[in-house]
């Protein structure tokens, strides 16, 4: 399969979550294209990202994904493969055709904590200062203004 067919298969409109599949959110990577996801019954396992979506999908901390736990390789600590990372709009889709688990509709408190937390971090007042550079002070102005008078 090309990466043409690869990127229209996964940007089209009809999911279908076949016998065994299940939905899943993304707690973000743990390197090596392996990925800890929480099911709906809030259990976290760890699984692949296949190679045909590597280059053509990015997978973020808190995006929803379906997971196949029999497919790909199967290990100890691998516990399943990512056969769809699902955006917005299928979400949306989902949610209307009634398919979306009501478990993933209610904001968690850690959510909100999380939610909390980047928004500090886009506070300007903990920017990182440089003390390597000369701080410009008011002093050559107020010199100036000094010697006209």
């Amino acid at each position: 399969m090309g990466k043409k067919q690869t990127t229209r298969d996964q940007l089209r409109d009809d999911i279908e979550i076949k016998e065994g599949q299940m939905f899943a959110r993304s707690l973000g990577p743990r390197g090596n294209h392996q990925h800890e996801v929480e099911f709906v019954d809030k259990t976290k396992k760890l699984v692949t990202l296949p190679p045909k979506y590597r280059n053509l999908v990015w997978l973020k901390r808190g995006h929803y994904v379906i997971v196949d736990p029999s497919a790909g390789t199967v290990s100890a600590k691998v516990n399943g493969e990512i056969v769809r990372v699902l955006f917005p709009q299928n979400i949306k889709d989902l949610k209307a055709a009634g398919k979306w688990p009501a478990e993933f509709d209610t904001v968690t408190e850690e959510d909100k904590k999380q939610k909390q937390m980047d928004s500090e971090e886009e506070n300007d007042d903990d920017l990182f200062v440089n003390n390597n550079r000369p701080i410009m002070s008011d002093t050559e102005s107020d010199t100036e203004s000094s010697e006209e008078e």
